[in-house]
């Protein structure tokens, strides 16, 4: 019989890190300077209405799930253990925590985080309590949580993550009702950096917390948060020097970014997260799956990488739901069999629109509806993202080929963050889950829990019998019995193609070893670079030191 501590290993597929040991003998000091696309920085300190900004630096998360490497990064956390049954896990806090302002981090503090979401629903961010899937979480000491289940779910330590850990002697003080609004203005976290120097509108400094938990740690003084329009503004910003660590796509790298100081300036663009064209099935027409799979055969994705994004993201052939990121995971079988819906295929692509009943009824070059009404559809990308902008473009010149008439709607991002959680989308350019394991991106897609609360669910696709599917996943820690539901899952998605697959993106990660050094690399992948998840960014910080 396995002892709790090898089954919670085996449930979560990882191992734990040494990261947390004794600081390197490193030179301390400098600032690290980082670009933020957005329209300007606001006094507001509260990790769930802040645009995930402060995630990893002022917040500390109490584990992180390291994708790249395979390991379990404990941070607040020292071990977290499942029980046999999958239905309670037991987490123990490392000793001596403290918030910045010095008062004690404690389990209750633990306790009070995952409770205040219940009042909360807004910032209940994987529905631990409106699906009813947690009984329960208690302390029993200063540093041991208990979490108890409703049933067996090997998943759910996973989205512990997903959870900031606030100061109950300061949140704690706030109704329920003013949550959503609260700014959090005293800023008290337990993060790496959590003294706000000062916040302009373009500018923001983060520096040392002197009570965190990691002796020495960080090694740099402070973080410079510099707000940008978009893309094209980073990119001479990078050029110049001024920024230490980019995590946004820049045009022709190699010559405008590398080749102004090869000896400094790197990039490293591991595969990430599949994007899709996310389709509203409740639109006409595409209600109609044979829309649907129109629109994906009328895609060159090749030519889209190629052009649009300069070849760095790989072109997604694969209709079931995840891309180059999971590979381990995809099922060759069902890539194959639905493979001519990802074939570029104009031709057959107009012939099924014609014989499902859309055609061009007046000459103007673009199709009707059946009751004689243009098709006609906006797809959402977020205003200053270049890349998707250039695209989206090239994706409305293929639907017009095909006679369907799609325009480019770029809208700032509490617009595309609405809308695609409450479904007020025809098309919205989006990504998919990146998480421990595959099956994370399915609850995302299917769950209908998930509804309202996700970017990727409010497509319209879901039945209760796959609501049945993916909870079963958590029922089994049985490796091929979990494989097998992803396959499950990816016939699924490529029989009812809610989104249209476009590529694997790119990592999008540029760095200058001109002051720091530490970063993750090719040569050393010691962590995802994703600059936007917290728990990434946290491991990043902690590693880099001056050179």
């Amino acid at each position: 019989m396995h002892t709790k501590k090898i089954l919670s290993s085996i449930v979560c597929g990882l191992l734990i890190s040494a990261n947390g040991a004794l600081a390197e003998d490193f030179k301390q000091g400098g600032t690290l300077t980082v670009p933020i696309i957005n329209t300007g920085f606001v006094e507001n300190y509260n990790p769930y209405t802040s645009g995930g900004v402060f995630d990893g630096v002022l917040y500390e998360p109490l584990v992180m799930f390291n994708l790249k490497t395979g390991k379990t990064e404990y941070r607040l956390a020292q071990s977290a253990e499942y029980s046999e049954d999958l239905k309670t896990i037991t987490v123990k806090l490392r000793d001596g925590l403290k918030w910045s302002d010095g008062q004690p981090l404690t389990a209750k503090d633990v306790v009070y985080s995952y409770t205040m979401p219940k009042d909360v629903p807004a910032f209940d961010q994987k529905a631990i309590w409106t699906t009813g899937i947690l009984e329960s979480v208690a302390a029993t000491d200063p540093t041991t949580i208990v979490f108890k289940l409703t049933k067996p779910d090997s998943t759910f330590i996973w989205g512990l993550t997903n959870y900031h850990i606030v100061p109950e002697h300061i949140w704690g003080k706030v109704s329920a009702k003013e949550l959503p609004t609260f700014k959090n203005l005293s800023h008290v976290g337990s993060g790496p950096l959590t003294d706000v120097k000062y916040l302009k509108a373009q500018q923001m400094e983060l520096c040392r917390n002197d009570n965190y938990y990691l002796a020495g740690r960080p090694y740099i003084d402070c973080m410079t948060f510099r707000s940008y329009n978009d893309n094209s503004q980073i990119q001479p910003a990078l050029m110049k020097g001024e920024i230490d660590w980019g995590s946004n796509f820049i045009a022709d790298i190699d010559n405008t970014f590398v080749k102004a100081d090869p000896e400094n300036n790197h990039y490293w663009y591991p595969a990430n997260d599949a994007i899709h064209l996310y389709v509203n099935t409740k639109v006409k027409p595409f209600d109609d799956l044979r829309v649907r799979q129109a629109l994906s055969m009328a895609l060159d994705r090749d030519a889209i990488v190629d052009i649009a994004a300069y070849g760095y993201p790989i072109a997604n052939f694969n209709a079931g739901g995840i891309a180059e990121l999971y590979e381990n995971y995809i099922d060759k079988d069902v890539t194959e069999k639905y493979k001519s819906l990802t074939t570029y295929n104009p031709e057959k692509a107009m012939k099924m629109l014609d014989d499902a009943g859309y055609k061009d009824t007046d000459g103007d070059g673009f199709r009707e509806l059946k009751d004689g009404k243009d098709i006609v559809f906006d797809i959402n990308v977020v205003n200053g993202w270049t890349d998707w902008i250039q695209v989206v473009q090239m994706v409305t010149e293929y639907y017009e080929e095909i006679g369907i008439k799609a325009n480019v709607k770029t809208v700032d991002w509490s617009i595309y963050d609405s809308g695609l959680k409450n479904s007020d989308y025809t098309m919205s350019i989006n990504w998919s889950m990146v998480a421990t394991n595959p099956i994370t991106a399915y609850q995302a897609y299917f769950s209908t829990s998930q509804i309202g609360k996700s970017w990727h669910a409010g497509h319209g696709v879901h039945s209760p019998e796959i609501d049945t599917l993916i909870d079963s996943f958590g029922l089994t820690n049985d490796k091929q019995k979990q494989q097998a539901i992803l396959d499950q899952l990816q016939v699924y998605t490529a029989e009812n193609l809610p989104f249209i697959p476009l590529f694997s993106n790119a990592t999008w990660f540029q760095y200058s070893t001109a002051k720091f050094v530490g970063w993750p690399s090719e040569k050393d992948p010691y962590v995802q670079p994703s600059f936007y998840d917290g728990g990434n960014r946290n491991l990043i910080i902690n590693q880099l030191h001056l050179k």
